[in-house]
């Protein structure tokens, strides 16, 4: 879902000459971990996207140390409409995880958080409609109004490495490790695969241990 919230929040941060240096070193910081983003990729948008809600949601600004979410509640503290102000602080208790597809309608779909095991269900939109029954796919969720919506950008793994995907997923949730640095591998991976489809998957997706 394309939200207005989060958008202002690119504006505010990308448009500001206090904060607009730091767009650039943050790609560069991002495609590190995550992979470079090509134009020609095919999934340029859900990768661009997923850089986007990472900037504002999770990376502080160097110059003030809060995230771009925190920091504009807070210089915007009192011009801000309680709904504003609730849409702003709904984008900022999303749950990034990696989720697989449990069942779909015409009308919803019902995945489950490979992490929590929680289970969610949204309301059908255009990018989910190609996701089939055990995908596997990197998100996050924004719960506004007691409804959950998926972010602009979906991540999906291939079908072929899924159960070692889940396997690992359950290491890392057992040993109480790094979620998001697990999530941001597998974005690594998934670009690789988008580059070398030529290679076998399973030399891609090849988890340490």
């Amino acid at each position: 879902m394309e939200s207005p919230y989060l958008n202002n929040l690119l504006h505010f941060v990308s448009q500001d000459p206090r904060y607009n240096g730091e767009l650039t070193a943050a790609k560069e910081e991002f495609q590190q971990f995550a992979g470079t983003i090509f134009e020609s990729d095919r999934n340029y948008l859900a990768r661009i996207n997923s850089f986007h809600n990472w900037y504002v949601l999770d990376r502080p600004l160097a110059s003030v140390g809060k995230t771009p979410v925190q920091y504009f509640l807070e210089f915007n503290a009192n011009s801000l409409r309680q709904e504003e102000r609730q849409g702003y602080e709904d984008l900022s208790g999303n749950i990034h995880s990696l989720f697989e597809v449990l069942k779909t309608t015409p009308t919803e779909v019902r995945v489950r958080d490979v992490f929590s095991r929680l289970k969610h269900s949204i309301s059908m939109e255009e990018q989910a409609l190609h996701l089939d029954r055990g995908a596997l796919f990197n998100t996050r969720l924004f719960n506004h109004s007691q409804r959950f919506y998926f972010a602009n950008y979906f991540i999906v793994h291939p079908a072929e490495v899924g159960k070692r995907i889940l396997a690992e997923a359950r290491k890392v949730r057992k040993a109480g490790g790094d979620v998001k640095a697990f999530l941001y591998l597998l974005l690594l991976f998934q670009s690789r695969w988008d580059q070398y489809k030529q290679m076998d998957i399973r030399n891609i997706y090849r988890f340490a241990g």
